[in-house]
């Protein structure tokens, strides 16, 4: 069982810092940093000191077997004349030379190492050279240790001079590379971690307002365009949308209580009624043919309140590709004879060969809903203009215009939502949901409702009711 901080309880500023992903991959970049900084100075090590010693390895094997043979054709009084003549040719290899007895016949080397067994042995030496201000300057060879037949001990050596100090120093430098490297790395992951750290804080803290009953607080954006910000963006956006839907129920019931009181009120006038008069009467039958007409009306309103909300909430609408053009002509024909009944000149401007991916009973309902509106609201020898066409930017436009009263600006956001009715369309029957509708649809299709005004003047602009939508649904 993992353990943690109690409920509520939130852990210390350097704990939650720890805990960060951010922290452990500025960890992880350090010990990158780290591991290729090892690499780096093992690499220049074995390409520069490495090589040092190799050579002077070589060299002093090579001199070593001249001198062995020196010593075999002549003894040991010509390996001792070649020794002295080689020192003396000869200015980055050293030699000393002990005679069977132990005795030492030359030697150039401060100290002569011991020779551990009868075999050759390479061996490191620290060598003193004068510099020219009068001091001591450290330095190191290489060589050759080894017993010939007889007893003589041979060292050879090469001495790597000013190359191994370069070598020296260019590892020293690397090693301070290295912690400097290693230093900035942790601090740089430090400071970008705690800097998204206080962003990942200003999302929790946003979180935690919200779920507090504030549905105005806001993810603050850096504006940098980072992807916190798009992070910013989109939960924002979705705080929006909590919100519409939150103040839409907190709306809903006084909504819904006064468009619903009037028919409810109706209703029992029209029981009252029946229950008045005579058994079997015409009065009787008239009044519940009237209540059951009211029953009707409540039970459109709640079906329309379901429609929505299930347009709302459902994620998985089946999309299939339709032929738009020829949609709109079917409910252009359906709407011609209901227009002519209401004197309203109804005519369409179809371009051919529209698609749309969608869901075709929506689309025809989000567009029954303008066509239905728009014959509602235009008054008797009025016109109604039904428009569907490709955009310039490659979206379809389904357009329904009117010279009716319109709507305001000031309104046009407002009508979109539930329930929302103007005061001019209160003696009108309907539920208020019409444009929610269609505002819910233009969404799951990832379009947009757009109200402006239609085909009137000054006086009476009309409405132009637009359904706006992508091609690929």
């Amino acid at each position: 069982m993992r353990s943690g901080p109690p409920i509520g309880q939130r852990p210390s500023g350097l704990e939650s810092l720890i805990r960060t992903t951010t922290f452990r991959l500025a960890i992880v970049q350090a010990g990158v940093v780290l591991t290729f900084v090892v690499a780096l100075l093992a690499y220049v090590y074995i390409a520069t000191v490495g090589q040092l010693i190799r050579d002077a390895d070589a060299a002093a094997a090579q001199e070593y077997a001249s001198l062995e043979r020196a010593y075999a054709e002549g003894g040991i009084s010509r390996l001792r004349q070649e020794v002295i003549e080689r020192s003396n040719r000869q200015n980055d290899l050293l030699y000393a030379l002990i005679d069977a007895s132990g005795q030492t016949l030359y030697q150039d080397i401060p100290v002569i190492p011991p020779l551990r067994g009868e075999e050759t042995d390479n061996v490191s030496l620290k060598l003193s050279r004068p510099t020219p201000e009068g001091g001591l300057a450290s330095g190191e060879a290489r060589g050759r240790i080894g017993r010939l037949i007889g007893g003589p001990v041979l060292l050879v050596a090469r001495d790597l001079g000013g190359a191994a100090a370069i070598a020296g120093r260019i590892t020293s430098v690397l090693w301070t590379v290295a912690v400097i490297g290693l230093v900035l790395s942790i601090v740089g992951g430090l400071v970008a971690s705690r800097q998204a750290a206080r962003r990942a804080e200003a999302l929790s803290h946003t979180a935690r307002d919200v779920m507090a009953g504030d549905l105005t607080r806001r993810v603050p954006e850096a504006g940098i365009g980072d992807e916190f910000d798009i992070l910013a963006r989109d939960v924002n956006a979705m705080l929006d949308r909590l919100e519409r839907l939150v103040n839409t129920t907190r709306t809903a019931g006084d909504s819904i209580a006064h468009d619903l009181r009037s028919p409810l009120t109706r209703l029992r006038q029209r029981l009252d009624e029946a229950l008045e008069a005579k058994p079997d009467s015409e009065g009787e039958r008239t009044a519940l043919r009237k209540a059951v007409d009211e029953v009707d009306r409540l039970l459109d309103t709640f079906q329309a309140v379901l429609r929505v909300s299930r347009i709302e909430s459902v994620a998985n609408w089946r999309f299939d590709k339709l032929n738009l053009s020829e949609i709109v002509r079917e409910l252009v024909e359906f709407y011609v004879p209901a227009a002519e009944e209401a004197g309203i000149e109804l005519s369409a401007f179809v371009t051919d060969g529209l698609a749309l991916k969608g869901e075709p009973q929506l689309i025809t309902q989000a567009l029954s809903n303008l066509i239905e509106n728009a014959l509602k609201y235009t008054p008797r020898g009025g016109r109604v203009e039904i428009r569907a066409e490709m955009r310039a930017d490659g979206k379809l436009e389904l357009a329904v215009l009117d010279d009716g009263p319109g709507v305001p600006k000031q309104d046009r956001d407002r009508v979109t939502e539930r329930f929302v009715r103007l005061e001019s369309a209160r003696s009108t029957p309907g539920t208020g949901l019409g444009l929610s509708l269609v505002q819910a649809v233009a969404r799951l299709h990832k379009g947009v409702l757009a109200l402006g005004d239609g085909l009137g003047g000054t006086e009476r602009p009309g409405l132009r009711a637009a359904l706006v939508l992508p091609t690929t649904g």
